[in-house]
């Protein structure tokens, strides 16, 4: 199997380590970067034309360049008939894209944009809770992403330090995506955001999105580089508190929990192991459609929404 990678940074080396873990077939990796010399690899290329004079086709291509190329390098693989395409986030201007053409060549089978965790059995398992309502209606959905990369020293001389936006197109826009992806983005009728800046050193480093949906269930997030790391979906439903920290679930029902005065007291709490396995359920999911060599639906994850 033939892989051509667009840019080589810190998330693609992700990428390829999780492929590398999955030891199903033999796997020959081409890169595209601007600055060759930092991968010091003989399968590293300046442009697709170079690297086809030594690969002549690929299986599929990772977009992992940063966010402005993302959909020249998408034209790029549709051009040269790439047929499984996965495009990290945000995918600005993709779904869009494809939208407007209305059909692709027929040589391209399927398309995918890295929001990674809609494909987690924790985010999957809660979809089902909400759509089934087997434990009531939801109520509300807190969801805080606590990364702090801006305790780090190092972060004052990063891109992200210097771009007030970037908090909410990096870390940010993965809780719009779970959210977009659990409640529907038809469904959600009213949206506030704003990006807070530390008083301890000056960053925007915070990012609040609020809301409601049409059938008034709250949801309230935050994706923060100013707080210690903490990561938390919580989901509260008329007959259950659903939550997760990345290394459990917990499940708090029934609400009649009563004791012999009639008093409510609180229900029990039902735990599961359950650690997060980043983005390996996402790039499986990928590998495994390739493997197929069938033609799918593209799943472009609510990029344009989140991308507004």
């Amino acid at each position: 199997m033939n892989i051509l990678f667009y840019g080589y940074g810190r998330h693609a080396k992700k990428i390829q380590r999780c492929i590398d873990n999955m030891h199903k077939f033999n796997i020959n990796y081409c890169y595209l970067n601007r600055d060759i010399k930092k991968i010091n690899n003989e399968n590293c290329f300046y442009s697709i034309k170079d690297a086809k004079k030594n690969f002549h086709s690929f299986n599929c291509a990772f977009i992992t360049s940063p966010n402005e190329f993302h959909l020249t390098h998408l034209k790029d693989c549709i051009e040269n008939k790439i047929p499984y395409i996965y495009v990290e986030k945000p995918a600005i201007g993709v779904e869009d894209y494809i939208n407007d053409i209305k059909s692709l060549d027929s040589s391209i089978k399927f398309i995918q944009v890295g929001y990674h965790y809609v494909y987690t059995p924790e985010i999957r398992q809660l979809k089902q809770l909400i759509t089934n309502k087997s434990h009531g209606s939801l109520l509300r959905l807190d969801l805080f992403f606590g990364k702090g990369l801006a305790f780090k020293e190092e972060f004052k001389y990063e891109w992200r330090s210097k771009n007030p936006q970037a908090i909410a197109d990096t870390l940010g826009s993965h809780l719009i995506n779970i959210t977009a992806f659990l409640l529907g983005r038809e469904n959600i009728k009213q949206v506030n955001t704003h990006i807070a800046r530390s008083t301890e050193n000056n960053f925007y480093d915070t990012f609040h999105v609020f809301g409601l949906t049409k059938q008034s269930i709250l949801f309230s997030l935050t994706a923060s580089w100013g707080s210690p790391l903490n990561q938390s979906i919580k989901a509260y439903f008329s007959d259950m508190v659903w939550s997760y920290d990345m290394k459990k679930i917990s499940k708090s029902y029934p609400r009649n929990c009563f004791n012999n005065d009639g008093f409510f007291e609180e229900p029990p709490l039902y735990e599961e192991i359950s650690e997060h396995g980043g983005i390996k359920s996402s790039i499986l999911y990928f590998i495994e459609k390739v493997i197929s060599n069938k033609k799918f639906n593209s799943e472009f994850n609510n990029s344009s929404y989140i991308n507004q």
